[in-house]
């Protein structure tokens, strides 16, 4: 129908820049309804202008023209959105934009001219007005086209906005998560009764054996110092994150002696590829916590690489009879990290005999 083109251009033009005065939310629950209403509004409004609706007093014809276009608008609008938001759902990337308009497009035109054709043969059938002529009816497949690249384009704008809404919120949200980790890691590191242990022991190697004070004393340096300067960097390489790992693990291994025991497996290949920083610390932190460590059962924790880029730790399950209290930010903070880096989700497995924690290992971009 000619008398749309008008109005999807006058309508785009403002559309193009509603999404910028709407309130941040999650791109999956971006609340559209007036940037649809404003557009079929704009639309009706500016057909009734090009049809010179408004030039003469405001007779039945009028209505029925501007009631035609409000039914016309709305359908076009709506079932074009149905399908842009289906396919923004299959290719939901922000790269995949052309993979979708090669569908998105061609989708809506054929719907886009089938619906115009199809009003204007009820209203010459019902005699709803003037009826349409031959030359309306191709003119209905050249603006149909641009209707179509009207409605994607703003659509698929809202979808951009949106998507950097949510990128955004997802930084905030994994800031957040580091910086619970880091608060939780000192606290578990400072309180009274880790320095407590740390300096009884450091106080009983000074009076027996003062170069192992010494070694004892400089690989506790080393643990608190990767902890405070552990928020420099969301993520870490593995290389880095097992050397302080076997700094922390000499402090419990100093203590508990031949009842704990580490073993590695780490594939060479693997070292620089990254992960979110203290993971290891939470779950070798979450074995010896809830686990019984005696010279007669004493605890083993393997940390290995597999060949398909991921992490395992595991351990021999010896459960403690009393529960240990716990904040519950271990494993649940661990998952949502990497759930916020868009990475596939960590497995944790328990048998009869060992307890398993898989996470996958990230490549570095170059």
């Amino acid at each position: 129908m000619q008398h749309w083109l008008l109005p999807s251009l006058a309508g785009s033009l403002y559309l193009i820049n509603k999404p910028l005065l709407m309130p941040a939310q999650p791109a999956e629950q971006l609340d559209d309804r007036w940037i649809r209403v404003s557009g079929i509004a704009f639309f009706v409004i500016i057909t009734g202008y090009a049809l010179n609706v408004f030039d003469h007093l405001f007779t039945l014809d009028s209505a029925k023209i501007l009631l035609e276009s409000l039914i016309s608008s709305a359908i076009t609008w709506e079932v074009d959105r149905w399908i842009i938001i289906k396919f923004q759902r299959h290719f939901p990337a922000l790269k995949q934009v052309r993979t979708r308009l090669l569908f998105i497009i061609p989708l809506c035109w054929v719907f886009n001219v089938l619906q115009d054709w199809v009003l204007m043969w009820l209203v010459n059938v019902i005699g709803y007005h003037k009826p349409y002529n031959a030359a309306a009816f191709k003119q209905s497949i050249q603006s149909s086209v641009i209707i179509a690249f009207l409605i994607t384009g703003i659509q698929e704008a809202v979808y951009y906005f949106s998507r950097l809404l949510q990128a955004e919120k997802e930084t905030e949200q994994l800031k957040k998560e580091n910086l619970q980790t880091q608060l939780d890691s000192l606290k578990q590191q400072v309180n009274p009764h880790f320095l407590f242990n740390s300096l009884n022991t450091l106080s009983y190697l000074i009076s027996e054996d003062a170069e192992k004070a010494e070694e004892f004393l400089d690989e506790m340096c080393k643990v608190y110092r990767y902890l405070l300067r552990n928020n420099e960097n969301e993520l870490t390489n593995l290389a880095t994150e097992l050397q302080f790992i076997r700094s922390y693990f000499h402090l419990l291994k100093t203590r508990y002696g031949d009842s704990l025991h580490l073993n590695l497996a780490i594939e060479p290949s693997d070292e620089q590829r990254l992960l979110p920083s203290l993971t290891l610390q939470l779950l070798v932190e979450n074995a010896v916590k809830h686990n019984v460590i005696h010279k007669d059962h004493p605890l083993t924790v393997h940390i290995s690489t597999q060949n398909n880029g991921q992490l395992t730790v595991k351990n021999n399950l010896q459960k403690k009879v009393q529960k240990v209290a716990s904040n519950q930010v271990g494993l649940s903070n661990i998952a949502s990290k990497f759930s916020l880096l868009k990475q596939p989700n960590i497995k944790v497995q328990q048998t009869e005999t060992e307890f398993l924690v898989t996470i996958p290992l990230i490549q570095p971009s170059h």
